[in-house]
Order: structure tokens, then sequence, then C-alpha cells
């Protein structure tokens, strides 16, 4: 491994394009109902405050976003209104400062700013985002409109309900792709939006939100890339570049970096730089578990003369074999092979199919650069979603896996007191695992300092996880009291002793 050279030090570092055939590119809108209905409070929060606070959570997310690709432009438009609240062309800093200092403002002062007078015009609030939906030039991405709304009854008359349903059939013509997005559970769609959904032509989805959480959970699935697949060529042929497989690689695993680049505000644009790096690099070998072992030291003509120039960017094929690595030996984060779609022919399939047939696996040398170090991968057929693919797990080098001493199994021993005493313990340490619960402090801290720069606010507090051992202690003391009786883990107290041979008291000396 190569000191600085943290850039090349991920296995995710393809620099093909980034796509993904799941995500879809949309151009959304998110359309929020002013009913009064929406400024009612329902449990901690109103409704329309829920909205707001979902959209700061969504646009605060994306600052960190590297690649603009990930995810949709998204805009706001509130009912009642002429112009939207957020355009698709305000900078993600404009959008997160504007929410937040509406979330500064308190109920009654929200629902006087916003809450509209009098019933809705449906037909003239569709046709309103439909513009905002002219401005897109683009043929590639979608257009969709989401419409969060507790108003199930929001057509007055036949007439209204006629303009608007006649206003609902050129969404189609428009490829605008309508979604209702209730946030009370006593939403009926038979009202008015059964019909409306079988002029569409499109399936219903009952989907309802009641809280910030819920709604921002719903709008990121829409608007974020969940899974980033990267282009990457498959050479069966060992010095054969010319013939090759298109596939995919699926990255399951994504961290925001912050190393080695720093951030800042350029007018409206958030800008990602990187720091300009010395022309004299010193280049040195780091040696695993020998911290203080003298390192050779080597510059850029050197190092690049140690890099592989011979096999081609991509997954080059070694040989088929057995499996090198047993099932839980992970040295790196796995990642998936697929067939890239516009793949015309069908060998990525016979190979899989080979290998499950004789139980082998495909042992590759993964090069993320041209020229980069060389990477040894074992491929292992599996079956994703019904969809062949292949798992990369890389293969170890030198003295990188060290394998436990080899002890005696004890017996076993069938003992239903105790079995059913772990089962027990295990049940009392079951819980639902959120990755929230064990937060990064450092790197959290980290973030909040950069954003504080960027939006020219006061550092936000990051909160630490703490946790409650007496109450712990008070939930798992009875499984473990009975643990301790069961295998005999009880220790016996101590008789104290007194002294044998008691020496004579020491006087007080006057």
């Amino acid at each position: 491994m190569y000191g600085n050279e943290e850039e090349h030090e991920s296995d995710d570092d393809f620099d093909t394009e980034i796509f993904s055939p799941s995500f879809k590119p949309s151009y959304v809108v998110i359309a929020i109902d002013t009913h009064p209905g929406m400024f009612q409070k329902q449990q901690t929060s109103t409704p329309f405050r829920a909205c707001l606070e979902a959209c700061h959570n969504l646009a605060d997310s994306l600052i960190f976003k590297q690649d603009s690709r990930s995810w949709s432009p998204f805009a706001v438009m509130l009912t009642g209104e002429s112009t939207p609240l957020i355009s698709f062309n305000n900078s993600i800093l404009n959008t997160v400062k504007l929410l937040k200092d509406k979330l500064q403002l308190t109920d009654l002062e929200l629902q006087q700013t916003h809450q509209r007078k009098g019933n809705l015009d449906l037909g003239g609030f569709f046709l309103t985002c439909k513009k905002i939906f002219h401005d897109v030039k683009s043929t590639f991405h979608k257009r969709t409109l989401i419409y969060i709304s507790n108003d199930d009854r929001p057509i007055a008359d036949k007439n209204s309900k006629f303009i608007a349903l006649n206003e609902i059939k050129t969404f189609a013509v428009n490829q605008i792709e309508f979604q209702i997005l209730p946030t009370i559970k006593s939403f009926n769609y038979k009202y008015f939006y059964n019909e409306l959904y079988a002029i569409l032509g499109s399936q219903k989805r009952e989907e309802i939100c009641t809280d910030a959480e819920g709604l921002t959970q719903k709008l990121s699935s829409t608007i974020l890339a969940k899974i980033n697949e990267r282009k990457v060529l498959f050479y069966p042929f060992k010095g054969d570049s010319g013939r090759f497989l298109k596939c995919l690689r699926v990255h399951l695993f994504s961290n925001i970096q912050l190393s080695n680049s720093f951030m800042t505000t350029k007018g409206e644009r958030v800008v990602n730089t990187m720091v300009p790096g010395d022309e004299k690099h010193v280049y040195s070998i780091k040696y695993v578990n020998e911290e203080k072992a003298d390192s050779v030291k080597f510059d850029l003509s050197e190092k690049n003369a140690f890099q592989d120039f011979n096999l081609p960017k991509g997954i080059t094929l070694l040989f088929v074999g057995d499996r090198q690595l047993d099932v839980g030996h992970v040295f790196s984060k796995p990642t998936l092979i697929k067939v890239d779609p516009k793949e015309e022919v069908p060998f990525f399939k016979k190979f899989w199919d080979n290998c499950v047939a004789s139980n082998k696996v495909l042992v590759c040398c993964l090069k993320a650069w041209q020229p980069d170090r060389l990477r040894y991968v074992e491929l292992i057929p599996v079956l994703v979603d019904n969809q062949q693919m292949f798992i990369e797990k890389r293969l170890p080098f030198g003295n990188e896996m060290s394998w436990p001493a080899a002890i005696e199994y004890p017996e076993e021993e069938e003992n239903e007191e105790r079995k059913s005493a772990i089962k027990e313990l295990v049940d009392k340490l079951t819980f639902e695992f959120n990755p929230k619960m064990l937060p990064d402090v450092s790197f959290q801290k980290k973030k909040a300092y950069i954003k504080a720069k960027l939006l020219d606010a006061p550092m936000e507090e990051v909160e630490t996880v703490v946790v409650d051992q007496e109450q712990l202690d008070e939930v798992l003391n009875e499984v473990v009291n009975n643990i301790k009786e069961k295998f005999d883990l009880v220790e016996e107290p101590k008789k104290r002793k007194g002294p044998q041979n008691p020496g004579p008291k020491n006087k007080k000396i006057k």
C-alpha cells in the first residue's frame, strides 16, 4: 500500500459514468395543500410543518452530494399561489436557508401566511404545476407531481370537478406522473381520487405519511438514487483487450468523503475544490503491523514504474477455480457484478451457469485506473432478486490474513434449561437497529462545521449517544442471574478470616 495515495485506496475508484437503471431521473414538483386541516396539530406537529421539515431534511441531505446525477431536481409549490416557493433552478444552499427560516415561524404565523382562503381551484392548480414542467426541456428526465394533502373532498361543485378531470387528462400527453400523498389515516379515495386515477390509467398506490420522518423517507426514495452502479469491462481472455463483456458494478455501500478537499460558497453554488498537491511528493511503502519499520522512500516516477501498464482497466479473468475465501471472510466492502442491459452477447449468463454447475468461482485481476496497482478478487455466482450476479470479494495479500489458534470444541451438552436461558438472553438483547443509534460523532462535527460555513449560520450541536447503564442493568439483571445459576457461575462468598495470632495491642505512650 502506498503512502500519500488516499485517492486510490478504495476499491470503488472507477471513474466511469455512474448510472442506475432502477433510478430514473425525474423533475419532481412537491405540491403542498394549504387546506385549513393542514394547519391543525396532529400528535407533535401540524401536517404543513411536517411537509416543510421533510423538504428541509431532503435539501439538507443534498449539500454533501458530490454528483448531481445521483438525485433529481425538485420544486415546491403551495396551493393558492401562482409561483413556486422553490423552483428547479434554486441552489441547494438557498433552499435550505429558505426552509429553515420558514420552520422558525410559529404554527400561527405559518397559518396566517400560507393558509388558502376559500375553496381550491384544483384544475387551475394542476395547470400551474404543469406550467412549471414546461420550463424543463430535457427529454431524458421524467416529470413527477407529488401532491401532499389531507383533503379528500377538494372539489366544491360539478363544474370544478369537470375542469379538474379534464386538466388531469393532459398529464399523460405531457408525460407527467401524478401521485397523491395523504397525511391522515382517514383519507378516503372514493370521494374523488378513485375517479382521477381511473382517468390517468395508472395504478393507485395508497401510501400515508403522517409525520415528517415518513414524508422524508417517501420524498428521498423518489428523488435520491438508492444504489450506485458503474460501468466496468470484463475481459475473459488475458492479453486480449479487444474482446470484453459490458458489466455493471453495483455499490451497496457509499461514504461521504470530506478528506483532501475544502468546500466553500461561490455565488450561489457549492464548490468542491481539491487541495493542490505538492509536486515533490515522497511516497513510501507501509508495512502491516510494523509501524516502526524503516520504509522505502521513492518519488512519483519511481512509484509509476511499479504500476501495471499491461492489463486494461477493468476486470481480467485469470482462471476458474475453487473458492479462495471461506464464508464470512471479508477484507473490503463486497460489490455485485451484473451484466449491462446493453450487452448483446449471452456469455455472462454462460459464465454464471458453468460456475454454478461446477461449484467454481472466477479469480480475476481488478484495476480501477490506468496505470494502477493490481487487486486480486474472486467472483462468486449468486442470485439476487431473480437476477444472475457475481459477488466480488477482494483476496488478501501477504499477511493480511491471520488464522486463529486451533482449539478443541467442547462436547455438546443436551440441557434444555441452559438453552432456554441463552434464548431468553438473546431475546432481551434483540432490538431493531437503526444506523442513527451509533453516529460517527467526529464525522458529524466535520459536517456541522462545513455546513455552518456554507450557510453562514452558527454551528449545529452534535448529539452524542450515551448508554444508560443503570437501565440496561435493570433490563438484563433477571436473565443474567438466571444464566449464572444454570451455568454454575455464581461465586460463593468468601468467609472473612480473623488474625490467627493477634499480637499485643499498641499502647499510646504519653
